[in-house]
This record gives structure tokens, sequence and C-alpha cells, in this order.
């Protein structure tokens, strides 16, 4: 399996890059279920996690990201625990559970680590996988398994995270936006002046699903990374600057 590493200005511009990684070099690989999938062990370095965070060329529109982000809270994760163990609306894992309300004792790592940021510290993780849970089961469990927090400075810190298995095309460009809203609302309650300065995600297995390769083939049939900020684009729309090749965005920047 090819291991590549994306760096990004913004979210929009690292997956622009991680779809053609996977649709170029992915290895076919089919899961123990039946849906084929290309995939890569992806490293993604993002360093504007709060401008252009979504590509126009994602699978869905800016609503259900918003709904995401509405998920990732504390609040939520109280909803979801007093949903009755039967109600279809729960199911084997819940993100925001797992970060607010951790297992039997309900631990909320999120809160608990925030409120002890220390510069340089590389102990402010929390973990999303619970293992008398998820094992067992073999189905439905955590994609996204761990966070840490490093704290820069008196102003910034750096979010790391985790995966087991990611969907490149869909989960990614609803999720990094969701988890990001999720960490600056809990800055926003703790009265911290903090910013994400950047953002590192590893995914061990980073793919595109089959049935969604047609629809990453129909992107980059009519549309190409910018040379300068990496974001797909429209190859009618490319500008000849004295750079080069570049995105109306870009060149208005210039």
């Amino acid at each position: 399996m090819e291991a590549v590493l994306i760096k990004g200005k913004t979210i929009a511009s690292a997956w622009s890059q991680l779809i053609r990684e996977i649709y170029e070099k992915g290895e076919e690989h089919k899961p123990d279920y039946k849906t084929m999938t290309k995939r890569v062990h992806a490293t993604i370095c993002i360093e504007d996690v709060n401008n252009n965070q979504v590509s126009p060329a994602v699978p869905f529109g800016e609503n259900l990201i918003a709904k995401y982000k509405e998920e990732l809270t504390e609040e939520y994760a109280d909803w979801y625990s007093s949903l009755e163990d039967d109600d279809k609306r729960k199911f084997d894992y819940c993100y925001a559970k797992q970060l607010f309300r951790y297992g039997q004792a309900a631990y909320d790592s999120v809160n608990a680590n925030v409120s002890n940021l220390r510069p340089g510290s590389r102990r402010h993780v929390g973990v999303l996988w619970e293992n008398e849970t998820h094992i067992p089961k073999f189905e439905d469990q955590p994609c996204w398994i761990a966070y840490k927090l490093e704290q820069l400075n008196d102003t910034k810190v750096r979010l790391y995270l985790l995966y087991r298995s990611w969907d490149a095309f869909g989960g990614f460009p609803a999720n990094i936006p969701a988890i990001v809203e999720g960490f600056k609302k809990v800055f926003r309650e703790h009265d911290l002046s903090i910013e994400i300065e950047s953002l590192i995600a590893t995914g061990w297995d980073t793919h595109i699903y089959d049935t969604d390769l047609q629809a990453v083939e129909k992107i980059f049939k009519n549309n190409d990374l910018c040379p300068l900020c990496k974001c797909i684009t429209p190859k009618h729309s490319f500008i000849q600057t004295t750079k080069g090749k570049a995105c109306p965005e870009c060149k208005k920047s210039m």
C-alpha cells in the first residue's frame, strides 16, 4: 500500500490533493464486506483550518457540514446518552459521546485535556475506542480512534487525529470541519484565546469506495488542481499569470 504525505494550505486543498492521490496511486482493496475500495496510508498536514474549509467539488453541501458541526458537541453527547437503548436513532458509537461521555464512567476527555493544557506537553490525548465494547462487535466500530492536542504557545495549539479507516471522498470533508469546530467551541467555553494553528491527521487505511470512483473520475475529467493552492478548479477557469497557471482565487491574491 502506498504511503502518501499531503500538505495543504486549507482543508479544501488537502482534500483535493488526497482524492487525486488515491485515485491515481491507490491500491485496490476488498475489505471484509462486499464494497471494493482504492486505498493509501495517508498523513495530511493542514496549515489553515478556518478558511476555505469546503471545496465546491465535495459530494454534499454546506448545510450537511453545519449539521455535523452541531453533532460534535457536549450537548449532543448528553442528548444521545439520554436515548433509550432500543431507540432507532442510537447506533453503536457516537463521536460526541466518545469525546465527552467516554465509557461507563462517562469520562469527558476533551474538557479535561483543554483545562490542563501545558505548552510542550505530549500528554493531552483522548481515545475514542473502547476495547471491551468495540473489539467483540466487529461491526460499526469508530473509524476515528484518537486525538492529541499540543499547545505550541500561549495562543496556539496543534490538533492531531488518528483514523483506523477513513472515507476520503465523503467522510473527510465532513469530519474535519466538524472536529475543528467542536474543539474551538470547547476553547470558547473555557474562555481561552487559543486558535488551532494547524492540524495533522493520519489514516491507516484512507480510501475511496468503488461506488464513489465514478464521481471522482468525473471531477478530474473536468477539473484539475491549481498549481498554487492545490484546490480542485474547473480547467476552463485557469488564468495565465507571471507565476504560471492559477485559479481565479489565487489570481486575486497576487
